[in-house]
């Protein structure tokens, strides 16, 4: 429509130009000769006038004085034409040109009398001799009108003209203006076009934010009430409803309050009163417009928390959760927080809570005496490694049980780690008490277990620190009671010791004997020495086991059984393994060739990755063939990760050496460790050796050890031989080898060169570390 508009202007205009253009055309074809066609005229009539004067003065011409008349009368008026409208204003200007009219004005005048009185051709002369003079002049003012004609029709053409342009500018002005408009309602129309997708797009933008809010809303864990001014409903969610039990109609926009308390107290999931006091404390709050976070719990454990927000408008919002579960959970992780989860004993944190109490107490002079024990059971990894974690676990919650029945309800069982307890005694006349809990400890805990079918025995050493003689925190007192827990423990376990100051004093000892034996490695203060393994049929010498030695520098030749634990604790046993097995290797290679060295390897040692290395490097750097060394491992070691210590075995054997199993009969899984792994020779430990002359028992475990090994064909060896009665029966049941004091006692290198009648020059490993 606006096109059509814009281009009617445009017709319009076009039509105007034209019909402008017309007019001017007509105009200079009219209106240009209006004053000059006077003056012609004027100049025409005159000469007819002169004409049909000349005729009427021929005779026979037919002309009277009639047509003279005629003519005259025609001249007369053109004469008066000629003294107005244009012309006058022509004459005006020029005085000659009003001359000219004037004279012919007169000439007309005076030529009336003589038409009246025209007779004859001399009448006709004269009348032509008047007329005469006149013609020239009334060419001049023809000539004079046509100029001004002329000029007059110029000037209205370029008037005109001008306006002409003028209107066409104002009509193509217009049509600018209505294209202009145009475009700008097609602007426009694009803004409303692009403001109405907008607008579909954010309707639709905000009819998924509905959505999602009413998802969110409904899938809140809390459930959700929001009440205006007046105490009606506005929005509430799905959990809401589903916390109090209400049916969707009855919780409406708009639905006062009280009646959604109504409608919740008579469904009767949530008493009355809570209801009422939830609900009063909101109202309270909205009253004063407050916010607050709030709980109401019932007597059965229930409890709902709520969270109350006011609105600018008066309103408010809030959410309700039923926190019942929470607060079991809180309960529950605070006292995990301060119990173990295994035996549900306490635990560090609990303990150290209750002895700061306890001090406190001294401190203000309120309590007495109290007394920290430790604990720690003898033989729990036996069972850990040889039935299993599980059977493991299965104990230590049986200890705990045995722990709980030895206790007052004033005193505290807590389980620090592993197999390591402690117990706080809070009253009591000390040390009396402290001993008396001690001793009733160790019977009850030494006491046998049945645990998953196996009879399973441990014990337990203890150690006391009473406060605040022997500690003034809890730190502290853990320390000294750690330390006469070792001192038991040092003593034979199966016992008890009090905190004494010397205890200290011992420990300090250890520590710079740890600090000696590192030294030791790298002085050159170790020794190999060597007891000889007799094959009992022929009596002759087949090789000797390797026994380290260290010569302290200042306490002299220490017994293995006090250096080697430490060794295994500070883990100085591998270097020192590898140092012994380089060394037995080197003095080997001097002894004769039917003879083997026996090498004990820890089970530290089995879990250096480069182990099968170490060995092979050894056996070369000593020339030593492989068949002549023999390794004795302990059943501990096969329970570390048995795959991978199976897999090192192996390998041990592809190398060409042999493998003994060490202080055979002692564990819980010794016949399963002969079916995994063939053994080239069974050790039979010395406990049974010593006593198979007393005690049958004895004898029947060795006979059986002796033939179950003929049967899987491995050898045997009895160590701890000290006797020849033992011997004899160590023959009878079939043992092949036997070792001990019997036969000779541990010897340096150089006696056992000297005993094989052979030159001493032995051979000394570098040190490791």
């Amino acid at each position: 429509m606006l096109g059509a508009v814009a281009g009617l202007f445009a017709v319009a205009a076009v039509y105007t130009s034209v019909l402008i253009v017309e007019r001017q055309k007509a105009l200079q074809q009219v209106a240009r000769y209006n004053t000059t066609w006077l003056a012609s005229q004027a100049v025409v009539e005159l000469e007819r006038l002169q004409q049909r004067i000349a005729a009427y003065a021929l005779p026979g011409s037919g002309f009277d004085r009639e047509e003279v008349q005629l003519r005259l009368d025609i001249l007369a008026n053109r004469v008066q034409l000629l003294r107005g409208g244009d012309v006058e204003e022509l004459t005006a200007e020029s005085p000659e040109l009003q001359a000219v009219v004037s004279g012919l004005a007169a000439a007309v005048d005076a030529a009336q009398p003589m038409v009246d009185a025209l007779a004859g051709a001399e009448a006709a002369r004269e009348l032509m001799d008047l007329f005469a003079p006149l013609g020239p002049g009334l060419a001049r003012l023809a000539a004079a009108a046509n100029v001004r004609g002329g000029d007059r029709v110029a000037e209205d053409q370029q008037h005109l003209s001008r306006l002409h342009w003028t209107f066409s500018g104002i009509l193509m002005l217009l049509a600018a203006c209505g294209m202009g408009l145009f475009g700008v309602l097609l602007w426009h129309n694009r803004l409303l076009r692009r403001v109405h997708g907008e607008l579909l797009a954010r309707t639709a933008e905000l009819h998924v934010q509905n959505k999602r809010f009413d998802a969110a809303l409904n899938n809140m864990s809390q459930a959700l009430c929001m009440a205006d001014a007046d105490q009606r409903l506005i929005v509430c969610n799905r959990p809401y409803l589903e916390l109090f039990g209400l049916p969707s109609g009855s919780a409406k926009p708009g639905t006062a309050m009280r009646d959604v308390q109504r409608a919740v107290a008579w469904i009767g999931r949530w008493p009355m009163e809570l209801v009422e006091g939830i609900h009063g404390h909101q109202r309270e709050l909205a009253r004063k417009g407050g916010r607050a976070s709030f709980s109401h719990a019932l007597g059965d454990g229930r409890a709902l928390a709520v969270s109350h927000q006011p609105m600018a408008d008066g309103g408010w919002v809030a959410t309700y959760e039923d926190v019942t579960e929470r607060q079991r959970a809180q309960a529950k992780i605070a006292h995990m927080a301060r119990h173990d989860a295994l035996t549900g004993l306490a635990n560090r944190t609990l303990l150290r809570e209750r002895a700061e109490q306890a001090l406190e107490r001294l401190d203000r002079g309120e309590g007495s005496a109290f007394a920290v024990l430790c604990l720690d059971l003898d033989r729990f990894k036996e069972v850990n490694d040889t039935l299993g974690h599980p059977t493991g676990d299965t104990l230590l919650q049986a200890v705990a049980q045995r722990l709980g029945a030895c206790l007052r309800e004033t005193d505290l069982a807590a389980r620090l780690g592993g197999d390591e307890f402690a117990i706080l005694q809070a009253a009591g006349d000390q040390p009396a008490s402290a001993a008396a809990l001690a001793e009733r400890l160790v019977d009850l805990i030494g006491a046998p277990y049945s645990i998953g079918g196996h009879r399973v025995v441990i014990g337990v050493s203890v150690g006391v620190a009473l406060a605040p003689g022997d500690g003034a925190d809890l730190s502290r007192l853990l320390r000294n009671a750690d330390l006469a827990l070792y001192r038991a423990k040092s003593g034979g376990r199966g016992t008890f010791r009090l905190f004494e100051p010397e205890m200290e004093t011992h420990l300090l000892a250890q520590r710079a004997l740890q600090a000696d034996l590192r030294k030791a490695l790298g002085g050159y203060q170790l020794e190999m020495f060597y007891q000889p393994q007799v094959d009992i049929a022929t009596g002759r010498t087949n090789g000797f086991e390797a026994l380290l030695r260290w010569e302290h520098p200042e306490q002299g030749f220490l017994s293995p059984a006090k250096f080697i634990p430490m060794a295994e604790e500070t883990g100085l046993i591998v270097p020192i393994g590898e140092w012994a097995l380089r060394q037995a290797c080197l003095d080997a290679v001097r002894w004769p060739d039917h003879m083997t060295v026996a090498v004990n390897l820890s089970p530290l040692q089995f879990k250096a990755p480069d182990l099968v290395q170490t060995i092979s490097e050894a056996l070369a750097e000593a020339g030593l063939p492989p068949s002549r060394l023999e390794l004795e491992i302990t059943e501990s070691v096969l329970l570390e990760d048995n795959a991978t210590v199976l897999a090192t075995l192996h390998q041990l054997r592809g190398l060409g050496l042999r493998i003994s199993l060490d202080d055979f009969g002692t564990g819980y899984s010794s016949l399963g460790y002969l079916r995994k792994f063939p053994f080239d020779k069974i050790k039979i430990d010395q406990s049974f050796v010593r006593e198979m002359v007393t005690r049958p028992d004895c004898e029947a475990i060795v006979n059986s050890i002796v033939g179950l090994a003929s049967d899987l064909g491995m050898a045997t060896i009895a160590e701890g031989v000290e006797s020849a009665a033992q011997l004899s029966r160590l023959r009878r049941a079939g043992c092949m080898e036997a070792q001990g004091y019997h036969f000779s006692r541990p010897k340096p290198a150089a006696e056992v060169l000297a005993d094989l009648g052979l030159v001493a020059d032995r051979r000394e490993a570098a040190p490791t570390a």
